[in-house]
């Protein structure tokens, strides 16, 4: 059945939404992760955000399931998102805010 979860992440214009299939039971430690990887370059949005994406999906980068991309959160049903504000560098995630250093640290 998998464990779906959206994760949005959020520019100055608009949000990138990555679905993922099985993502969801491990989105806070896979994400923060992802987030460590791209601290370099927190402060260049286009890249940060592209460097999250890949991170999350280096292993299924040749699947054509597991991993989608849009501009709209997808899924059969809502699957609680992880928001990511790349301008602010703020976490939203289960109902709390995190800067993305207290993320980091906290998963």
């Amino acid at each position: 059945m998998g464990s779906r979860t959206n994760f949005e992440l959020q520019d100055a214009k608009g949000s990138v939404w990555l679905y993922s299939h099985w993502g969801g039971d491990d989105k806070s430690a896979d994400f923060a992760k992802a987030l460590s990887h791209a601290e370099p370059r927190w402060g260049d949005t286009p890249y940060a955000i592209r460097m999250v994406i890949s991170y999350l999906i280096k292993d299924h980068i040749d699947g054509d399931t597991g991993f989608g991309i849009t501009s709209y959160e997808s899924g059969e049903e809502s699957y609680d998102p992880l928001t990511a504000n790349f301008e602010t560098k703020v976490v939203y995630y289960e109902q709390e805010f995190f800067t993305f250093e207290d993320f980091v640290a906290k998963f």
